[in-house]
């Protein structure tokens, strides 16, 4: 049984099924909510404390990372920097990737940037091993939950099944409801080929979720977000959840489909980026003209950047390798305006 570690929710769009539609259709509702949605992948926001049923170790003052407690708090700090950009901007909603517990989330919420801003987090203890688990921070004054749940990925034929929950949260923003889920797929270790049936199973349980809702309402305004480990034309998000560009094999609209084209993305590993963090979003966001192809961004403010001495950029990471940075993810954010 699954505890839910602070008593606050925040919804995030589920992905669905819909009917052909052009993406350009809109019809004549007026858009009631305006606001800002972030996704991130933190780079292992953990605590210093040893947690006896966590592979956390690495996390502590006498572990391999010597983590302590001035590493953690610039960490929480730096966290806080890239969401915000330094305080001149504060997304509604906040999909978090790679946090350990409630204590991290509730110190994230109270750093000087975030205190006193409504912010509330929701959040539920998952299964992965070492801790890592997704979870929501959201603007407490223009957001209200409607209801909240985690939904297991259970991996087969694994020797581990146990990987990050699917986080459902569905709110409200003005008069508008929207379903969103924060997502954290199993990684690529061992390689893409040798792992990609794990990313399979999670993507099957997305679309499930994704069916439902729209078996009720065709309209409904879904979002799913987080770090898919996947590109937007690998089987898991193409194929299985159905995740692409308009036409009458696809059932979410892909915002990231033309990262791959650009070369752009949001994870660089050995001189290349990757759009393994994505939001798509159901085709009743164009209908109800919450947003429309270029709603979405790449965060990447100079001070989360690092550039190397060949003049090339990349994400200012926390950790290369065992070696201390001090920088801010391995990851970039992304961030959609919903109108």
């Amino acid at each position: 049984m699954k505890k839910l570690g602070v008593l606050f929710f925040i919804a995030l769009m589920v992905s669905c099924k819909t009917t052909k539609m052009d993406y350009n259709e809109y019809s004549d509702a007026a858009a009631k909510a305006k606001f800002d949605l972030m996704s991130y992948n933190v780079e292992n926001l953990f605590d210093t404390i040893d947690d006896p049923n966590k592979a956390d170790e690495d996390f502590t003052p006498t572990g391999k990372l010597q983590w302590n407690t001035a590493k953690y708090y610039e960490h929480l700090n730096h966290t806080v920097d890239a969401i915000t950009n330094k305080g001149t901007n504060f997304p509604a909603i906040v999909g978090l990737i790679e946090v350990e517990n409630g204590t991290v989330l509730n110190d994230l919420v109270n750093t000087s940037f975030l205190k006193g801003k409504g912010y509330q987090v929701v959040w539920y203890e998952g299964p992965d091993e070492r801790g890592i688990d997704v979870a929501l921070i959201y603007d407490s004054k223009r957001v209200s939950i409607v209801e909240s749940r985690p939904i297991p990925v259970v991996l087969e034929s694994v020797s581990d099944p146990n990987t990050r929950d699917i986080l459902k949260v569905s709110v409200k923003v003005g008069s508008e409801d929207f379903h969103l889920f924060v997502n954290h797929w199993p990684s690529r270790r061992g390689g893409q080929d040798e792992s990609e049936m794990h990313r399979l199973k999670a993507a099957s349980v997305l679309r499930k979720e994704v069916d439902q809702i729209l078996s009720v309402n065709l309209k409904a305004n879904i979002i799913c977000m987080g770090d898919f480990n996947d590109f937007p034309s690998n089987k898991s998000v193409h194929d299985v959840l159905q995740a692409g560009v308009s036409n009458e094999h696809s059932v979410l609209f892909n915002m990231m489909s033309d990262f791959e084209a650009l070369k752009k993305g949001t994870h660089f590993y050995k001189g290349e980026w990757s759009p393994l963090d994505q939001f798509m979003v159901s085709y009743g966001m164009f209908d109800n003209k919450c947003i429309d192809v270029n709603s979405y961004e790449v965060v990447s403010y100079d001070f989360i950047m690092y550039t190397s001495k060949d003049g090339v950029k990349s994400p200012a990471r926390v950790y290369v390798g065992d070696s201390y940075k001090g920088g801010y993810s391995d990851h970039l954010p992304i961030l959609m305006h919903v109108n």
